[in-house]
């Protein structure tokens, strides 16, 4: 065995290098979360208060934007997602949105998002976007307003 191969062997049996799978190549784990907005209080989850990312990406939007309150209202729990095949579903009231991963290149992951909105028994597009961001991050998305007066923020983590 010639002595970089020792070393290599070293690297990948203790973890320090991995191989690179087909698999983590074809597919994207992504987690999303719905988030109301609101002027009505100043209460803030506990999920999005304890999570210091979270915590200060709330107060960005509070400088940026008139809401003063944020309550999640649904964890979409983590899912792998094949490369250009599109997992749909349902945020809150009549949200939806089609996740649709098209590119994965090292720590960077590029993806499709379409969140639509029932109106009159129809699905409206609301927003429609392909984004590049880097694995790891919660990214932000405005998607429209919801009853009351209040908005709903998207949050998405991609991997």
């Amino acid at each position: 065995m010639r002595p970089w191969h020792s070393v290599l062997l070293f690297l990948l049996l203790a973890g320090f290098v991995g191989p690179a799978s087909a698999e983590d190549k074809k597919s994207v784990e992504v987690e999303i979360w719905a988030v109301r907005a609101t002027t009505k209080n100043k209460e803030i989850s506990k999920e999005l208060r304890e999570s210091k990312e979270l915590h200060e990406l709330v107060k960005v939007l509070k400088k940026q934007f008139k809401y003063t309150g944020f309550k999640l209202e649904k964890k979409i729990p983590r899912k792998k997602v094949e490369l250009n095949k599109p997992w749909k579903v349902n945020l809150i009231g009549d949200y939806k949105v089609a996740f649709t991963p098209k590119a994965r290149e090292s720590k960077r992951i590029k993806y499709e998002l379409v969140v639509t909105k029932r109106v009159k028994k129809k699905d409206k597009p609301v927003l429609k976007t392909t984004v590049t961001s880097k694995s790891g991050p919660w990214v932000p998305y405005g998607c429209g307003s919801l009853k009351g007066g209040d908005y709903l923020i998207m949050l998405v983590r991609v991997r």
